[in-house]
Protein backbone atom coordinates (compact mmCIF):
# COMPACT_ATOMS: atom_id res chain seq x y z
CA UNK A 1 0.00 0.00 0.00
CA UNK A 2 1.44 3.32 -1.03
CA UNK A 3 0.35 6.51 0.43
CA UNK A 4 -0.01 8.23 -2.86
CA UNK A 5 -0.85 7.14 -6.62
CA UNK A 6 0.32 9.54 -9.13
CA UNK A 7 -0.86 9.07 -12.88
CA UNK A 8 1.56 11.13 -14.86
CA UNK A 9 5.55 11.88 -14.14
CA UNK A 10 5.78 15.57 -16.51
CA UNK A 11 7.13 17.99 -14.59
CA UNK A 12 4.14 18.62 -12.24
CA UNK A 13 3.74 14.91 -11.39
CA UNK A 14 7.48 14.45 -11.01
CA UNK A 15 8.00 17.62 -8.98
CA UNK A 16 4.84 16.30 -6.62
CA UNK A 17 6.32 12.93 -6.34
CA UNK A 18 10.05 14.46 -4.91
CA UNK A 19 8.45 16.81 -2.59
CA UNK A 20 6.65 13.99 -0.70
CA UNK A 21 9.77 11.55 -1.01
CA UNK A 22 12.25 13.95 0.43
CA UNK A 23 9.24 14.22 3.84
CA UNK A 24 9.21 10.08 3.65
CA UNK A 25 5.53 9.86 1.94
CA UNK A 26 5.49 6.46 0.03
CA UNK A 27 4.45 7.17 -3.11
CA UNK A 28 4.54 5.69 -6.80
CA UNK A 29 4.15 7.18 -10.13
CA UNK A 30 2.87 5.65 -13.12
CA UNK A 31 3.79 6.78 -16.71
CA UNK A 32 4.36 4.58 -19.85
CA UNK A 33 5.76 6.97 -22.11
CA UNK A 34 8.52 8.77 -19.75
CA UNK A 35 10.76 9.92 -20.85
CA UNK A 36 9.36 11.66 -23.95
CA UNK A 37 9.26 14.99 -25.35
CA UNK A 38 5.92 16.98 -24.83
CA UNK A 39 4.67 19.72 -27.37
CA UNK A 40 6.35 22.68 -25.51
CA UNK A 41 8.33 25.80 -25.98
CA UNK A 42 10.18 24.92 -22.86
CA UNK A 43 10.42 28.34 -22.10
CA UNK A 44 10.35 29.13 -18.71
CA UNK A 45 10.10 32.51 -16.97
CA UNK A 46 12.15 34.06 -14.54
CA UNK A 47 9.65 34.03 -11.83
CA UNK A 48 9.47 30.32 -12.13
CA UNK A 49 13.08 30.03 -12.02
CA UNK A 50 13.23 32.40 -8.70
CA UNK A 51 10.28 30.59 -6.90
CA UNK A 52 11.40 27.41 -7.79
CA UNK A 53 15.58 27.48 -7.18
CA UNK A 54 15.33 23.43 -8.02
CA UNK A 55 14.74 24.34 -11.76
CA UNK A 56 18.42 25.33 -11.46
CA UNK A 57 19.57 22.81 -9.84
CA UNK A 58 18.76 20.28 -12.21
CA UNK A 59 21.64 18.67 -14.07
CA UNK A 60 19.67 18.50 -17.60
CA UNK A 61 21.02 21.59 -19.90
CA UNK A 62 19.29 24.55 -20.46
CA UNK A 63 19.53 28.07 -22.16
CA UNK A 64 19.23 31.73 -21.02
CA UNK A 65 17.54 33.91 -23.17
CA UNK A 66 17.95 37.91 -23.18
CA UNK A 67 16.35 39.05 -26.21
CA UNK A 68 13.09 38.84 -28.29
CA UNK A 69 10.91 39.73 -31.23
CA UNK A 70 7.86 40.41 -31.64
CA UNK A 71 6.62 40.11 -35.24
CA UNK A 72 2.93 41.89 -35.19
CA UNK A 73 -0.37 41.27 -37.34
CA UNK A 74 1.35 42.93 -40.05
CA UNK A 75 4.70 41.96 -40.20
CA UNK A 76 6.10 45.14 -38.20
CA UNK A 77 8.96 43.67 -35.90
CA UNK A 78 10.56 44.85 -32.70
CA UNK A 79 13.48 43.83 -30.73
CA UNK A 80 13.35 43.60 -27.02
CA UNK A 81 15.86 43.39 -24.76
CA UNK A 82 14.54 41.82 -21.43
CA UNK A 83 15.36 42.69 -18.04
CA UNK A 84 14.99 39.44 -16.85
CA UNK A 85 15.58 36.31 -18.85
CA UNK A 86 14.06 33.15 -20.39
CA UNK A 87 15.20 29.97 -19.37
CA UNK A 88 14.52 27.44 -22.37
CA UNK A 89 14.87 23.41 -21.42
CA UNK A 90 13.97 20.65 -23.68
CA UNK A 91 11.26 19.04 -22.06
CA UNK A 92 11.92 15.72 -22.45
CA UNK A 93 15.31 16.15 -20.18
CA UNK A 94 13.36 18.76 -17.49
CA UNK A 95 10.44 16.01 -16.97
CA UNK A 96 12.88 13.71 -16.61
CA UNK A 97 15.72 15.21 -14.88
CA UNK A 98 13.05 15.67 -11.48
CA UNK A 99 11.33 12.51 -12.17
CA UNK A 100 15.14 10.97 -11.41
CA UNK A 101 15.45 13.68 -8.26
CA UNK A 102 12.40 12.06 -7.04
CA UNK A 103 13.71 7.97 -7.51
CA UNK A 104 17.01 9.30 -5.54
CA UNK A 105 14.68 10.53 -2.70
CA UNK A 106 13.10 7.11 -2.85
CA UNK A 107 10.15 7.61 -4.85
CA UNK A 108 8.48 4.52 -7.17
CA UNK A 109 8.18 4.37 -10.53
CA UNK A 110 6.29 2.41 -12.92
CA UNK A 111 6.90 2.86 -17.06
CA UNK A 112 3.04 1.06 -17.13
CA UNK A 113 0.08 2.19 -18.24
CA UNK A 114 -2.89 3.05 -15.91
CA UNK A 115 -5.76 1.29 -18.07
CA UNK A 116 -8.28 1.15 -14.64
CA UNK A 117 -8.67 2.53 -11.25
CA UNK A 118 -11.33 1.97 -8.52
CA UNK A 119 -12.31 3.24 -5.05
CA UNK A 120 -12.36 -0.10 -2.81
CA UNK A 121 -13.43 0.91 0.80
CA UNK A 122 -10.77 3.33 2.30
CA UNK A 123 -8.23 2.85 -0.83
CA UNK A 124 -7.47 2.79 -4.19
CA UNK A 125 -6.86 -0.05 -6.26
CA UNK A 126 -4.84 0.89 -10.01
CA UNK A 127 -4.69 -1.35 -12.72
CA UNK A 128 -1.70 -1.96 -15.04
CA UNK A 129 -0.75 -4.03 -17.65
CA UNK A 130 1.85 -5.50 -15.23
CA UNK A 131 -0.95 -5.79 -12.18
CA UNK A 132 -2.68 -3.73 -9.33
CA UNK A 133 -1.24 -1.36 -6.63
CA UNK A 134 -2.84 0.34 -3.58
CA UNK A 135 -2.68 3.98 -2.63
CA UNK A 136 -4.81 6.27 -0.33
CA UNK A 137 -4.59 9.04 -2.48
CA UNK A 138 -4.97 9.79 -6.56
CA UNK A 139 -3.12 12.10 -8.06
CA UNK A 140 -4.13 13.14 -11.85
CA UNK A 141 -0.72 14.61 -13.57
CA UNK A 142 -1.28 13.64 -16.88
CA UNK A 143 -1.65 16.64 -19.01
CA UNK A 144 -4.51 18.03 -20.70
CA UNK A 145 -6.32 15.40 -22.08
CA UNK A 146 -6.20 13.74 -18.79
CA UNK A 147 -7.82 10.58 -18.73
CA UNK A 148 -7.62 10.58 -14.74
CA UNK A 149 -9.88 13.77 -14.74
CA UNK A 150 -12.86 11.89 -17.07
CA UNK A 151 -12.80 8.77 -14.98
CA UNK A 152 -13.07 10.91 -11.76
CA UNK A 153 -15.59 13.13 -13.62
CA UNK A 154 -14.67 15.87 -12.99
CA UNK A 155 -14.34 16.66 -16.91
CA UNK A 156 -14.58 20.52 -17.66
CA UNK A 157 -18.16 21.41 -19.00
CA UNK A 158 -17.17 23.87 -21.66
CA UNK A 159 -14.44 21.63 -22.56
CA UNK A 160 -12.18 25.05 -23.52
CA UNK A 161 -8.72 23.89 -25.16
CA UNK A 162 -6.39 25.62 -28.15
CA UNK A 163 -4.66 23.22 -30.49
CA UNK A 164 -1.41 23.73 -30.75
CA UNK A 165 1.46 22.01 -33.32
CA UNK A 166 5.14 22.11 -33.01
CA UNK A 167 8.79 21.38 -35.38
CA UNK A 168 12.10 21.39 -34.63
CA UNK A 169 14.74 23.14 -36.79
CA UNK A 170 18.58 22.50 -36.72
CA UNK A 171 18.91 26.19 -36.19
CA UNK A 172 20.48 28.00 -33.07
CA UNK A 173 19.29 31.23 -32.19
CA UNK A 174 19.70 33.59 -29.63
CA UNK A 175 16.29 35.00 -29.11
CA UNK A 176 12.95 33.56 -28.90
CA UNK A 177 10.16 34.94 -31.06
CA UNK A 178 6.51 35.78 -31.03
CA UNK A 179 4.55 36.08 -34.35
CA UNK A 180 0.67 37.59 -34.37
CA UNK A 181 -1.83 37.62 -36.91
CA UNK A 182 -4.70 39.24 -38.04
CA UNK A 183 -7.39 36.79 -37.90
CA UNK A 184 -7.02 34.53 -34.76
CA UNK A 185 -6.55 34.61 -31.00
CA UNK A 186 -3.04 32.81 -30.89
CA UNK A 187 0.74 33.36 -31.40
CA UNK A 188 3.39 31.60 -33.18
CA UNK A 189 6.74 31.05 -31.50
CA UNK A 190 10.22 30.09 -31.97
CA UNK A 191 12.27 29.21 -29.00
CA UNK A 192 15.94 28.51 -28.89
CA UNK A 193 16.76 25.60 -27.55
CA UNK A 194 20.22 24.21 -26.80
CA UNK A 195 20.31 21.89 -29.69
CA UNK A 196 17.51 23.02 -31.66
CA UNK A 197 14.68 25.90 -32.66
CA UNK A 198 11.06 24.88 -31.61
CA UNK A 199 8.95 26.49 -34.02
CA UNK A 200 4.90 26.21 -32.76
CA UNK A 201 1.88 27.36 -33.67
CA UNK A 202 -1.56 27.69 -30.95
CA UNK A 203 -4.90 29.18 -31.38
CA UNK A 204 -7.82 29.33 -28.94
CA UNK A 205 -10.55 29.13 -32.37
CA UNK A 206 -8.11 26.43 -34.62
CA UNK A 207 -9.65 22.92 -33.15
CA UNK A 208 -7.93 19.87 -35.07
CA UNK A 209 -10.40 20.28 -38.04
CA UNK A 210 -7.98 23.22 -39.11
CA UNK A 211 -5.25 21.45 -39.04
CA UNK A 212 -4.06 22.17 -42.45
CA UNK A 213 -4.39 25.97 -42.07
CA UNK A 214 -2.20 26.22 -39.43
CA UNK A 215 0.52 24.22 -40.55
CA UNK A 216 0.67 26.21 -43.86
CA UNK A 217 1.03 29.33 -41.25
CA UNK A 218 3.50 27.88 -39.57
CA UNK A 219 5.52 25.84 -42.91
CA UNK A 220 5.08 29.88 -44.64
CA UNK A 221 6.76 31.12 -41.60
CA UNK A 222 9.55 28.70 -41.40
CA UNK A 223 10.66 29.49 -45.13
CA UNK A 224 10.94 32.92 -44.82
CA UNK A 225 12.86 33.49 -42.02
CA UNK A 226 14.70 29.68 -42.61
CA UNK A 227 14.17 29.22 -46.79
CA UNK A 228 14.54 25.69 -47.35
CA UNK A 229 13.70 23.85 -44.07
CA UNK A 230 10.07 22.99 -44.14
CA UNK A 231 10.51 20.38 -46.49
CA UNK A 232 12.60 18.40 -44.23
CA UNK A 233 10.33 18.81 -40.59
CA UNK A 234 8.13 16.30 -38.89
CA UNK A 235 4.95 18.29 -37.34
CA UNK A 236 3.01 17.35 -33.90
CA UNK A 237 -0.33 18.49 -32.35
CA UNK A 238 -1.78 18.29 -29.17
CA UNK A 239 -4.16 19.96 -27.25
CA UNK A 240 -3.50 22.96 -24.33
CA UNK A 241 -5.91 22.97 -21.66
CA UNK A 242 -7.28 27.21 -21.92
CA UNK A 243 -8.40 27.98 -18.49
CA UNK A 244 -11.96 28.91 -17.40
CA UNK A 245 -12.89 31.24 -14.42
CA UNK A 246 -16.55 29.27 -14.91
CA UNK A 247 -14.82 26.04 -15.20
CA UNK A 248 -12.95 26.35 -11.96
CA UNK A 249 -15.67 27.05 -10.13
CA UNK A 250 -18.33 24.47 -11.15
CA UNK A 251 -15.44 21.98 -11.56
CA UNK A 252 -13.95 19.74 -8.54
CA UNK A 253 -10.58 19.22 -8.67
CA UNK A 254 -10.03 17.55 -5.28
CA UNK A 255 -11.92 15.89 -2.59
CA UNK A 256 -11.17 13.28 0.23
CA UNK A 257 -8.91 10.94 -1.61
CA UNK A 258 -8.22 12.34 -4.76
CA UNK A 259 -6.56 15.68 -6.69
CA UNK A 260 -5.48 16.66 -10.12
CA UNK A 261 -2.01 19.29 -10.97
CA UNK A 262 -1.07 21.25 -13.48
CA UNK A 263 -2.81 20.87 -17.06
CA UNK A 264 -5.00 17.90 -16.12
CA UNK A 265 -6.62 20.84 -13.37
CA UNK A 266 -6.90 23.46 -16.72
CA UNK A 267 -3.70 25.01 -15.07
CA UNK A 268 -2.60 26.97 -18.02
CA UNK A 269 -2.40 30.79 -18.48
CA UNK A 270 -4.57 31.65 -21.22
CA UNK A 271 -2.63 34.13 -23.15
CA UNK A 272 0.86 33.38 -22.82
CA UNK A 273 -0.19 29.78 -22.82
CA UNK A 274 2.31 29.07 -19.37
CA UNK A 275 1.87 25.90 -17.80
CA UNK A 276 5.04 24.92 -16.21
CA UNK A 277 4.71 27.51 -13.59
CA UNK A 278 1.13 26.41 -12.33
CA UNK A 279 1.90 22.39 -12.62
CA UNK A 280 5.01 22.80 -9.74
CA UNK A 281 2.94 25.48 -7.79
CA UNK A 282 0.10 23.50 -7.81
CA UNK A 283 2.02 19.93 -6.86
CA UNK A 284 3.82 22.37 -4.12
CA UNK A 285 0.88 23.28 -2.76
CA UNK A 286 -0.78 19.71 -3.01
CA UNK A 287 1.79 18.28 -1.55
CA UNK A 288 1.43 20.69 1.47
CA UNK A 289 -1.95 19.52 1.61
CA UNK A 290 -1.43 15.93 1.75
CA UNK A 291 1.33 16.05 4.61
CA UNK A 292 -1.09 18.54 6.71
CA UNK A 293 -3.67 15.88 5.94
CA UNK A 294 -5.99 18.59 5.10
CA UNK A 295 -6.78 17.27 1.40
CA UNK A 296 -10.13 19.18 0.68
CA UNK A 297 -8.17 22.36 1.24
CA UNK A 298 -6.35 22.46 -2.17
CA UNK A 299 -8.76 24.04 -4.66
CA UNK A 300 -9.20 26.98 -2.25
CA UNK A 301 -6.10 27.39 -1.48
CA UNK A 302 -5.01 27.04 -5.48
CA UNK A 303 -7.16 30.03 -6.19
CA UNK A 304 -5.97 31.79 -3.61
CA UNK A 305 -2.39 31.99 -4.41
CA UNK A 306 -2.48 32.26 -8.04
CA UNK A 307 -6.30 31.38 -9.28
CA UNK A 308 -7.09 35.48 -8.98
CA UNK A 309 -4.32 35.44 -11.96
CA UNK A 310 -5.51 33.19 -14.20
CA UNK A 311 -9.37 34.43 -13.74
CA UNK A 312 -7.90 37.70 -14.85
CA UNK A 313 -5.83 36.48 -17.77
CA UNK A 314 -8.91 34.58 -18.98
CA UNK A 315 -11.32 37.83 -18.75
CA UNK A 316 -8.37 39.50 -20.89
CA UNK A 317 -7.50 36.99 -23.74
CA UNK A 318 -10.74 38.12 -25.74
CA UNK A 319 -9.33 42.05 -25.84
CA UNK A 320 -5.27 41.17 -26.30
CA UNK A 321 -5.40 39.42 -29.34
CA UNK A 322 -7.72 41.10 -31.76
CA UNK A 323 -5.11 42.53 -34.79
CA UNK A 324 -5.79 46.24 -34.14
CA UNK A 325 -4.62 46.11 -30.11
CA UNK A 326 -1.60 43.64 -30.86
CA UNK A 327 -0.23 46.29 -33.31
CA UNK A 328 -0.63 49.21 -31.17
CA UNK A 329 1.18 47.23 -28.83
CA UNK A 330 3.92 46.37 -31.17
CA UNK A 331 3.88 50.14 -32.70
CA UNK A 332 4.03 51.64 -29.09
CA UNK A 333 7.02 49.40 -28.36
CA UNK A 334 8.69 50.48 -31.03
CA UNK A 335 9.11 54.03 -29.88
CA UNK A 336 8.83 53.89 -26.06
CA UNK A 337 11.29 52.71 -23.93
CA UNK A 338 8.88 52.56 -21.43
CA UNK A 339 6.30 50.65 -23.38
CA UNK A 340 9.31 47.79 -24.21
CA UNK A 341 10.07 47.61 -20.40
CA UNK A 342 6.68 46.71 -19.85
CA UNK A 343 6.25 44.42 -22.28
CA UNK A 344 9.63 42.73 -20.81
CA UNK A 345 7.85 42.46 -17.40
CA UNK A 346 5.40 40.44 -18.93
CA UNK A 347 7.67 38.03 -20.48
CA UNK A 348 9.48 37.43 -16.95
CA UNK A 349 6.27 36.97 -15.54
CA UNK A 350 6.66 40.10 -12.88
CA UNK A 351 4.22 42.05 -13.92
CA UNK A 352 0.94 39.81 -13.57
CA UNK A 353 -2.46 40.52 -14.69
CA UNK A 354 -4.04 41.67 -11.32
CA UNK A 355 -1.46 44.52 -11.30
CA UNK A 356 -0.93 45.56 -14.76
CA UNK A 357 -3.70 47.85 -15.31
CA UNK A 358 -2.78 49.99 -12.37
CA UNK A 359 1.03 50.07 -13.48
CA UNK A 360 -0.19 50.97 -16.99
CA UNK A 361 -2.81 53.83 -15.43
CA UNK A 362 0.48 55.10 -13.31
CA UNK A 363 3.02 54.90 -16.84
CA UNK A 364 0.17 55.99 -19.07
CA UNK A 365 1.51 59.88 -19.96
CA UNK A 366 5.02 58.70 -20.01
CA UNK A 367 4.41 56.69 -22.90
CA UNK A 368 1.92 58.69 -24.47
CA UNK A 369 5.18 61.67 -24.38
CA UNK A 370 7.59 59.15 -25.75
CA UNK A 371 4.77 58.78 -28.47
CA UNK A 372 4.10 62.54 -29.10
CA UNK A 373 8.38 62.89 -29.37
CA UNK A 374 9.21 59.98 -30.63
CA UNK A 375 6.99 58.93 -33.36
CA UNK A 376 7.63 59.41 -37.01
CA UNK A 377 3.81 60.67 -38.59
CA UNK A 378 3.59 57.46 -40.67
CA UNK A 379 3.61 55.53 -37.07
CA UNK A 380 1.00 58.67 -35.51
CA UNK A 381 -1.06 57.89 -38.32
CA UNK A 382 -1.82 53.69 -37.95
CA UNK A 383 -1.75 54.54 -34.30
CA UNK A 384 -4.71 56.84 -34.06
CA UNK A 385 -6.01 54.30 -37.62
CA UNK A 386 -5.58 51.81 -35.16
CA UNK A 387 -7.19 53.40 -31.77
CA UNK A 388 -10.31 54.42 -33.41
CA UNK A 389 -10.88 50.72 -34.84
CA UNK A 390 -11.01 49.63 -31.19
CA UNK A 391 -13.97 48.95 -29.88
CA UNK A 392 -15.16 51.37 -26.68
CA UNK A 393 -14.56 47.72 -24.52
CA UNK A 394 -10.99 48.32 -24.59
CA UNK A 395 -10.31 51.83 -23.27
CA UNK A 396 -13.01 50.24 -20.27
CA UNK A 397 -9.99 47.41 -20.11
CA UNK A 398 -7.57 49.85 -19.26
CA UNK A 399 -9.28 52.61 -17.20
CA UNK A 400 -12.35 50.48 -15.02
CA UNK A 401 -11.14 48.77 -12.02
CA UNK A 402 -13.98 45.81 -13.41
CA UNK A 403 -13.47 43.26 -16.59
CA UNK A 404 -17.00 41.89 -17.34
Amino acid sequence: MYKVGIIGAGVGGSYLSHLLSKEGVDNIVFDFRAPHEKLCGGGVSYKTIARFPILNELSCLKKTIWKTNFISPKDRMIKVELEKPITIFNRRDLDYSLLKKSMESSAHFRKEKVHAFILEGGHWRISTENGDYKTEILVGADGALSRTRRKLRAQSMKGDYCFALECFLDVQEDSVTYKFFPDFGGYLWAFPRVDSLAIGIASKHRKRKNYKVMKERLLRFIERYYPGMSKTISVRGAYIPFFSAKDIQDMPICSRNWALIGDAASFVEPISGEGIYYAIYSAEILAQCILEKELALYQQLCMKHFGKNLVKASQVFKYFYQAEFMEIMIQMAEVSLLARRIISGMISGSLDYLSWKSRFRKEFFKILGDFIFNADITIKKEIVTNLFKLSPKYYGLFFRNKIS
